[in-house]
């Protein structure tokens, strides 16, 4: 007999994936903001440095909503492409935050916290990524 719906385990094993992308996106960085002395961010908020830094970030943006919208056209049987896409997308801003927070922050702290963030959200969306092919 088949088995419809959702595998066996499968609920455990999605409540475990969202309580780890919690604590990898959410709580160590804070934890290591409040340790390493860096500013504290608003949660939910654009936190730009400068005007350069909100130029950037709207371009990339742009960007990218126009990547999804074109592949999820071309490539609409591919869904995990689109989700590539946006994970890219947020290592990018990411990466960009690091970057304009190194350059031009008055704290030194952020940018380390920056990388560490930028660590953890790869780790996690690697990690997302494989638990999602294995249930493909």
């Amino acid at each position: 007999m088949e088995n419809y719906g959702m595998p066996t385990g499968f609920w455990t094993e999605f409540i475990i994936i969202i309580v780890s992308i919690i604590l990898l996106v959410g709580i160590i960085p804070a934890i290591f903001r409040y340790k390493m002395g860096a500013d504290k961010k608003k949660w939910f908020s654009y936190n730009h440095i400068n005007k350069l830094h909100k130029k950037i970030d709207w371009k990339l943006r742009i960007v990218y909503m126009i990547s999804i919208i074109v592949s999820a056209i071309i490539y609409y049987k591919q869904p995990l492409l689109i989700s590539i896409i946006l994970a890219v997308f947020v290592l990018s801003q990411i990466g960009v935050q690091a970057f304009i927070e190194w350059k031009f922050s008055e704290n030194r702290k952020n940018f380390q916290v920056s990388i560490i963030q930028f660590g953890l959200t790869f780790i996690t969306l690697a990690g997302v990524f494989f638990w999602i092919k294995y249930y493909l």
